[in-house]
């Protein structure tokens, strides 16, 4: 009678696991849910948990460092384009092993001088640096200094 009640407690602990597990893999996403007011902050970084903003001058050429951050974003691994909104780029990027989420929005401001780099976590408090270092390297890769 012990083992049977062992072996049910089993299936169903796996059970629940295996259905966060779905959660998290196949939760919609909706792009509209990631965008950010890109006129908020001034240019500088702000480190958040779970997330890292950075807001950056463009310079005269505020389309080509879109377009730049759109190429280094697209070669990152398990990374897709979620979506554009209101000329806000989203993209989603997953972790190897479990598949969490990690959004990461850039957006223009409206006068075209600054864009807002923005990663965050979906699930969970903390990120471990993950989001700050794959912002980092990409900004890096398209010559913004963080």
């Amino acid at each position: 009678m012990k083992a049977t009640r062992m072996m049910s407690f089993f299936w169903v602990a796996v059970l629940v696991f295996a259905g966060l597990q779905a959660y998290i893999r196949f939760a919609p996403s909706d792009a509209e849910n990631w965008t950010v007011d890109a006129n908020a902050n001034a240019p500088g970084t702000y480190p958040k948990e779970g997330g890292f903003r950075v807001v950056a001058e463009v310079g005269n050429a505020p389309d080509a460092v879109l377009d730049g951050f759109d190429t280094a974003m697209m070669a990152q691994p398990r990374t897709h384009r979620l979506g554009v909104v209101d000329r806000q780029r989203i993209y989603v990027t997953r972790s190897l092993l479990w598949g969490f989420p990690d959004y990461t929005t850039a957006a223009l401001s409206d006068d075209q001088t600054r864009a807002t780099f923005y990663s965050r976590l979906r699930f969970g408090k903390s990120d471990m640096g993950v989001n700050r270092k794959r912002l980092r390297e990409i900004l890096g890769t398209i010559g913004i200094a963080v």
